[in-house]
């Protein structure tokens, strides 16, 4: 059994082309349990089909390249040379002609273009370089090449170093287009209020930032190990609201953060009205984005942070209240509840003033038990991170009832999904700043589900601007003589 498939088509300069090809199946295969077509028939119809496509594409953009727009002359090719591109559906090699600049409108210049490499730079379709981004981002290298070469035709990289190239390759330029976001979608910083009717208790007033820090280990020969990584998540409302936009970068830098923020808030429709929050664990560098973002900002300090310190003093006192007499059991177990209670209400100075209080009491029997001494450096820590960040610590509860936002608990649960599982857990590799940093931009564009969409962001061409070439054509008089 033969069967024959015929492929025709047209462009705009050749009359038509046409394609045939045979497929053949034997009735021993059918026996077998050979029914309809195999893996490897898809992919060899594929493959054919894949390689006269582009041998076409690639001649007809020559062609248009040839003709000269100043002067509606030939560009004359200086030679020829074989050029491969890597696509989903296998490896194409084509004819690539170097051609010199039109000899009318450019007498004397001897540079050459090459029209199949400005069509594929990569020598790798946009396609593949997406496909080949996106397992390099979720899984390892090795892993993610030899996916590659169980199910696409022909594609078959020989070292997983080419994979991670291209990974770090479309990394490179989603940062540029986040660069060229940054730069033409601006966002109004003026102090201003919110100009809309003040409803109480409507959370989408606020624009909400949760951010955080992860650490990654470091390439060999640095001074540090590890080096750090912001990871913030951006959302609009209270809790229960949309996913909202993810960012994260490798260092802490201020610039960055501001650009980050204003750009996230843009894409969430920030126009200079509502409350913007920024919720943290009280480090110095990321307190600084709220100062950088447009006022008024509040900076919140994480009540998650806040309840992990508690809880160790809490069971330490539980166990200590076993073995004190029924009066000052309840008394102590009050107090350390009474801690819990004020700072849930945003009662700082109550809560320091009950903790100093607490922790004189407990210096008399500090040789009575061996839990006193836990107890005492559990409560003086706390007071340390309540006092440094005094300033941060609102009214929890009322926030809670209000169904805002206490915690940065969505982008500490994206440390997680984008740094932990592909670069620490399980991971024996070290990264360098720059390299963490592109990977980090294409797994942030799949987790906000937007790679597509930001590798083909296009930059606004204003209206007064106009492009200057370098050649101008010769006048007409000029030609002519």
């Amino acid at each position: 059994m033969r069967w024959k498939i015929s492929i025709e088509g047209s462009d705009e300069i050749t009359q038509g082309h046409r394609l045939e090809f045979e497929i053949a199946k034997s009735l021993d295969d059918l026996a077998a349990g050979s029914l309809g077509l195999s893996v490897d028939d898809g992919k060899t119809i594929l493959a054919s089909l894949q390689r006269y496509f582009i041998e076409q594409q690639c001649a007809l953009y020559v062609l248009f390249r040839r003709h000269c727009q100043g002067c509606g002359g030939t560009r004359p090719i200086k030679d020829y040379s074989a050029r491969t591109i890597q696509t989903v559906y296998g490896a194409v090699t084509v004819e690539s002609p170097r051609l010199y600049p039109c000899r009318r409108c450019m007498p004397g210049v001897d540079f050459t273009i090459t029209p199949v490499s400005e069509l594929c730079p990569d020598r790798a379709t946009v396609e593949l370089m997406t496909l080949t981004a996106k397992l390099g981002a979720l899984m390892p290298y090795r892993a993610a090449t030899e996916v590659l070469a169980d199910f696409l035709p022909g594609q078959m990289p020989t070292r997983h170093t080419t994979l991670r190239h291209r990974t770090l390759t479309v990394g490179k330029r989603l940062e540029e287009k986040e660069e060229q976001r940054m730069f033409f979608e601006k966002v109004d910083t003026q102090e201003r209020r919110q100009c809309e009717l003040p409803l109480p208790g409507d959370p989408e007033r606020e624009f909400v930032l949760g951010i955080d820090t992860a650490h990654i280990p470091q390439v060999r020969g640095h001074e540090t190990r590890s080096f750090e990584a912001v990871i913030c998540h951006a959302s609009r409302g209270g809790v229960g609201s949309d996913r909202g936009i993810l960012f994260a970068f490798s260092g802490t830098s201020r610039k960055r953060m501001r650009a980050e923020g204003l750009l996230a808030l843009k894409r969430l429709g920030y126009e200079g009205k509502g409350d913007v929050t920024v919720i943290s664990d009280g480090e110095d560098c990321l307190k600084r984005l709220k100062s950088a973002l447009p006022q008024p900002a509040t900076h919140i300090l994480d009540w998650f942070h806040i309840a992990m310190k508690l809880r160790p003093i809490e069971q330490t006192a539980g166990w200590l209240a076993r073995r004190l007499p029924p009066n000052e059991r309840e008394e102590l177990l009050e107090d350390i509840a009474a801690v819990r209670w004020r700072l849930w209400n945003g009662q700082t100075d109550r809560a320091i003033d009950l903790i100093g209080r607490l922790f004189q009491d407990l210096k008399a029997d500090e040789q009575g038990s061996s839990a006193i001494a836990p107890l005492r450096g559990g409560l003086l820590n706390l007071r340390i991170y309540i006092e440094q960040n005094r300033g941060s610590i609102t009214n929890y509860g009322a926030r809670y009832r209000e169904g805002r936002r206490i915690a940065s608990t969505a982008a500490e649960a994206n440390v997680n999904n984008l740094v932990a599982r592909r670069m620490v857990k399980k991971q024996q590799m070290r990264w360098s700043v720059r390299g963490a940093n592109l990977l980090l931009q294409v797994r942030v564009a799949l987790a906000n589900g937007d790679l597509a969409e930001r590798l083909a962001y296009r930059p606004p061409v204003q209206p007064s601007q106009t492009i200057i070439s370098p050649f101008v054509p010769l006048p007409l008089f000029q030609r002519a003589a």
